[in-house]
């Protein structure tokens, strides 16, 4: 008998991964409508590459013995957790972000420890989150890597009420010191950083920032890097 190439047997990896996925098709509905007409296009376009991203990453991971497909699948709250953040990508064209969404996917594959109600929040932030709000977020997770403008911006005025939004902008190089302490004070509404003064280098008391990352910060920022050393 031949083996029927629509429904086979034996499911391809990659269907498999897809299938997890497939409802997305129900967001963008059909129809006529000039609206519509404008909507669909790219967001079918982007969310068929951005899956397409996700389930090389995941079949990169299996092939590497670090992920078992077959038993993601079986994992409710992975399928769940996938749709969700299928959903937050489908609204947003920033590649940052999109960025961020992948290595998501990835980071719950290769945790399957991490609780469920930590990872719908942190999937809660993140989609409310733009690639400014990360940034922030990043920095003050790990201020050491401007370290060299750290050192320049310690002889810098700093106007009081806007410490934060002058570190930044100095630091990024764009924007204005109003902006970015606007975005300061939305990232540490979501109780992932706060105003608390980090130290960069021991004995060096003058070398700080004027942020930290709280528990649930750090958490977040494992949650949205590269999972893996292995992925490009």
């Amino acid at each position: 008998m031949n083996e029927n190439k629509v429904y086979p047997s034996v499911e391809p990896e990659k269907d498999k991964i897809y299938r997890l996925a497939e409802a997305v098709a129900s967001l963008v509905p059909a129809g006529t409508t000039m609206l519509q007409s404008i909507v669909s296009p790219p967001v079918q376009v982007r969310m068929e590459k951005w899956i397409n991203e996700v389930e090389d990453r995941l079949l990169i991971l299996e092939s590497a013995d670090l992920i078992d497909i077959n038993e993601l699948a079986t994992r409710p709250e992975f399928s769940a957790l996938l749709l969700r953040t299928i959903q937050a990508a489908a609204v947003t064209s920033q590649e940052a972000q999109l960025e961020v969404l992948r290595n998501f996917v990835v980071n719950i594959s290769l945790n399957p420890n991490v609780a469920e109600d930590e990872l719908y929040i942190i999937l809660d932030i993140i989609g409310a989150f733009t690639p400014s709000h990360v940034k922030v977020l990043k920095f003050y997770h790990s201020p050491q890597e401007y370290l060299q403008k750290i050192v320049k911006f310690r002889n810098e005025h700093v106007e009081s009420g806007k410490e934060q939004g002058q570190e930044l902008a100095y630091m990024f190089g764009e924007g204005s010191s109003d902006y970015w302490q606007s975005i300061f004070y939305m990232v540490s509404g979501k109780h992932v950083i706060t105003n608390h003064t980090t130290m960069i280098q021991p004995n060096s008391p003058d070398l700080v920032v004027r942020g930290k990352t709280t528990e649930l910060g750090d958490r977040v920022v494992a949650m949205i890097v590269n999972g893996s050393e292995i992925l490009p």
